[in-house]
This record gives C-alpha cells, sequence and structure tokens, in this order.
C-alpha cells in the first residue's frame, strides 16, 4: 500500500463464496481486474446480476455505493483509492459545489489504463518517484474520471499559459528550500497560487517536465554538490537531499545521472 500520498492501492484477492456478502464503497476508487473471474452484485441481497472480467478490465467504482457482492471464482483486484482533496480541487476550479462520478462496471480508456499502468510499475520499482509523483497521477486520474464519468456544473476551464516567473520563483524557492524534505504537490501549487487539479499541467509547460521529476532532478544536482566533500558518508548525503535511505539515493541517482553515486564521487577522485 502505498501510505504517503492521500492515493491508496490495495491488492484484494476474493475466493468463491456461497452466501452474498454486505460491501460499503468508503472511496471514489478505481478497479484493476489482474486475473480472470466472475461476480455476482446488486443492492438487493436475493437479485443480483451476474459479471464476468477478463484481466486488465476496469471498473469504476463510487463512493458510498452499498451493495451485496457474491464471488463465483477466485479472482485478483487492485484497488486504487483516490483522494477526496483531488475531486474537490477540481469541483472549486469550475465553480462546482461538488463531483458526481457514475460508475462503470466495465471501463474502458487508453489514458486512464496508462495511468494505473504507472502506478503499478512505481510500486513494483519501490516507488523511486516518491509522494509528489503519486499525488500527480492522482489528480491525473480524478481529472479524467471527471471528464469521462463526472457531473459538473461547470465545464473545467482551460490554461494556455505556463506559470508567470513569479509563480515559478516561488515554487523553485519552496523546493530548494526543503530539498531535504517532502514536498506535496498541495504546497506546491499553493506557493503558485493555483489549484492542485491544474498546476503540474501549467508547470511542465513553464519547465518541460512534471513536478515530481523537477524535484527530483534539484535533490540530485545538491547531491552531487555534497558528494564532492569526502568527509560525508553516503547516508549522510541522502539524507540531506531528501531521500529515506542511501539505496533509495543511489538507484534514483543512477537512473538521472547513469552511474551510481560512488562512481561519480571516484569520478571526481575522491575516495569515500
Amino acid at each position: 500500500m502505498v501510505e504517503e500520498t492521500g492515493l491508496q492501492l490495495q491488492h484484494l484477492e476474493s475466493f468463491i463464496n456461497p452466501e452474498p456478502t454486505y460491501y460499503m464503497q468508503h472511496q471514489q476508487s478505481l478497479a484493476k481486474v489482474l486475473s480472470p473471474g466472475r461476480y455476482q452484485h446488486g443492492i438487493i441481497r436475493n437479485k443480483l446480476i451476474d459479471y464476468s472480467y477478463a484481466a486488465g478490465d476496469l471498473i469504476v467504482c463510487n463512493r458510498g455505493i452499498d451493495e451485496f457482492v457474491r464471488w463465483d471464482s477466485d479472482i485478483r483486484i487492485l484497488k486504487v483509492d483516490l483522494p477526496d482533496e483531488a475531486f474537490r480541487a477540481i469541483a472549486n476550479e469550475a465553480g462546482a459545489d461538488s463531483v458526481e462520478i457514475h460508475s462503470s462496471t466495465h471501463f474502458e480508456d487508453k489514458r486512464v489504463a496508462a495511468l494505473i499502468a504507472a502506478i503499478q510499475a512505481e510500486e513494483e520499482g519501490g516507488s523511486l518517484s516518491g509522494r509528489l509523483y503519486m499525488d500527480s497521477i492522482a489528480q491525473a486520474l480524478a481529472s479524467a474520471l471527471v471528464q469521462l464519468r463526472g457531473n459538473l456544473k461547470r465545464s473545467l476551464p482551460h490554461y494556455h499559459c505556463g506559470l508567470t516567473p513569479t509563480q515559478l520563483a516561488r515554487v523553485k524557492h519552496l523546493v530548494y528550500g526543503r530539498i531535504d524534505q517532502e514536498i506535496s504537490l498541495q504546497e506546491m501549487a499553493t506557493a503558485a497560487g493555483l489549484s492542485a487539479s491544474y498546476f503540474n499541467q501549467m508547470f511542465r509547460r513553464s519547465t518541460g517536465q512534471p513536478a515530481h521529476q523537477f524535484v527530483l532532478n534539484a535533490r540530485v544536482e545538491h547531491a552531487k554538490d555534497l558528494l564532492k566533500s569526502p568527509k560525508l558518508r553516503m547516508l549522510d548525503v541522502a539524507i540531506s537531499c531528501g531521500f529515506r535511505t542511501s539505496q533509495h539515493f543511489a538507484r534514483v541517482f543512477r537512473s538521472i545521472c547513469a552511474v551510481t553515486p560512488t562512481e561519480y564521487r571516484r569520478a571526481l577522485g575522491i575516495r569515500s
């Protein structure tokens, strides 16, 4: 489970059960079927509808729905719970009081499928990109659901420009001033005076890279300066640049620089 962001992942594994089970959906969620299976569900215990799924199928699960579920076969599912704040930000930006998402038992969209695949890859890779990356994906998923399955009183506004120089300077000041700490997408958006739902899009137009990648690059550049000091241990450098462990630091550093921190230091003629 990804615990450092509003976005939560749950790996569910259900088995054949003869009796319907009551279930309440507490979050707006997306589910990806990982293994084929069948189940029945409905709001009336003795009137359930049959559904069959193949691996890769997507389901939009609405917050607040209560129903009965009976599994007709074993099945594995990845459930992605989206944070309420992501939808509140979109509603505020559109001048609406709230967002209503229509559920879908068989949902198809290449963009959403790609975003969920990115979440899986990030999880399987050890969450190298960190909290900001997952915040950005959560916001992108929420925006996609609102556009494809949502009900808003007004259409979403579109920005055609990037951040102003003042906004960009404020965001960079925040990033560089807290290079040793986690920074959320909301904090960066607040520094720019924007809602989180469109900040990442505008930031990318201004810098040519998403916010999470900018932060990682800033940390690695700071690390390069610290690595010039032979007195600093690798763990000291990692922590000073906002990485949890020296192993995490080494993986991110290599992914950006194509060499490990130790190899980079040796190339400078420094022996730890």
